[in-house]
Order: structure tokens, then C-alpha cells, then sequence
């Protein structure tokens, strides 16, 4: 996407991810954030990204608030958001108070260049998905709900932890999002079944090894 596609975004960094469709809860606290978040109760969109030791990545997602949960006498919020557009920042604009104000930054949208993946490696991470919400004990295993790629829909379901929804969300490609997402749930599987059958003996005997 080229300048057409340019805007100014208010900033929301945060140690975690958020994926396109996935809806996730925040507690807004901070002085700053609870004007960003004042602003744009009713409508609009703010960016999150993912704050680090030296900084905070480039690609994000923006969000919006789909429920005021609570509203505290201090302040404070607690809220839930929607997860939308990924964007990427080109030139972060710094506030003058920053105790006071947020960040805010110039962005750029951007899409998957490959959305499709083939049914194989689809149907493939769906088994495995699948398997692993049976070791999980997940009562009703099924498909992710929601719109979206698959890909989004399986990383909001499971927490794998920021890293890897970071990588997912930089990337452009469905098919690549789902072979990494399958390379990771099968790395994963043994350590869950090791995990069920040691909760089954100490179940069925009382003793665990």
C-alpha cells in the first residue's frame, strides 16, 4: 500500500499481541491511555503493538472498543477490544507530556499478498488443532469461530505466547502462517500427551512419575 493508505494513530504498547479478529480484555489504568481510550469509547480505532526492552515493533494491529465492562471512580477501565487492521509504523510522533498524552504515529495498512492456503495444509492444522484441545480437556473441540484467516483464528485460540503471534501477524502469507502454526502445535503434542497420561495415573493410583 503506498501514502493514500498513510495515517495518524494513536499508540497503545502493550507486552502482548493482538491478531486481527481476535477479541481480547485490557485494564487502562495509566493517565495517558485513559484519554486514548476516552477518545475512542464511542468510535474509532487505536494501534496496538508490542512494547520491548528497546522499543516497540513495527508491525501492529489496530483495535477497537467493543465493551465498556467497568468504569472505575478513579478512572480506571476495564474494557474489551476487537482486534482489526494490521498496519506498520513509519515515524512515531513523540507527545510533549508523555506522562499526560500517548504515542501516536504515522502507520501504513497492510494485507496478505497470499490470503489462500491449500485445503491440505488447512485440513492438516485443524487435526492437530483439534487434537491438542482434546489434551487440553476442552469439552466441544471445533474449529475457532469468527472470520478471518484460520491462521489468526487457531493463535487467538491458544496462547503461544507473543513472539510467535508477533511473527504471525508480520506475516503476509496465510499458507506460511499455517505451516508455521502446524510446526509448532506437532512440537507441541508429545509434551501434552506426556502431561495427560501423568494426570491420568495420578488420577487412577495416586501416584505420578
Amino acid at each position: 500500500m503506498g501514502a493514500d493508505s498513510e495515517e495518524l494513530l494513536g499508540l497503545f504498547p502493550l507486552g502482548l499481541v493482538l491478531l486481527p479478529g481476535e477479541v481480547i480484555p485490557l485494564h487502562i489504568f495509566e493517565e495517558r491511555y485513559r484519554k486514548l481510550i476516552g477518545e475512542r469509547l464511542d468510535e474509532g480505532e487505536f494501534g496496538v503493538v508490542l512494547a520491548e526492552d528497546d522499543g516497540i515493533r513495527e508491525a501492529g494491529c489496530t483495535a477497537r472498543v467493543t465493551q465498556l465492562i467497568e468504569r472505575l471512580d478513579d478512572g480506571r477501565m476495564n474494557i474489551l477490544v476487537h482486534g482489526g487492521r494490521r498496519f506498520r509504523v513509519i515515524e512515531v510522533r513523540e507527545p510533549d507530556d508523555p506522562e499526560a498524552d500517548y504515542l501516536r504515529a504515522l502507520v501504513d495498512y497492510f494485507e496478505d499478498v497470499q490470503p489462500e492456503a491449500a485445503d491440505e495444509i488447512r485440513s492438516a492444522v485443524l487435526d492437530v488443532f483439534h487434537r491438542m484441545l482434546v489434551l487440553m480437556d476442552v469439552e466441544t473441540p471445533r474449529e475457532p469461530a469468527g472470520e478471518g484467516p484460520l491462521s489468526f483464528r487457531v493463535a487467538a485460540a491458544v496462547d503461544f505466547g507473543a513472539p510467535l503471534k508477533q511473527q504471525l501477524l508480520e506475516s503476509q502469507s496465510e499458507e506460511q502462517r499455517l505451516e508455521t502454526l502446524l510446526t509448532v502445535m506437532t512440537t507441541l503434542l508429545p509434551r501434552l500427551e506426556l502431561r495427560k497420561e501423568r494426570e491420568e495415573a495420578i488420577r487412577g493410583n495416586g501416584k505420578g512419575y
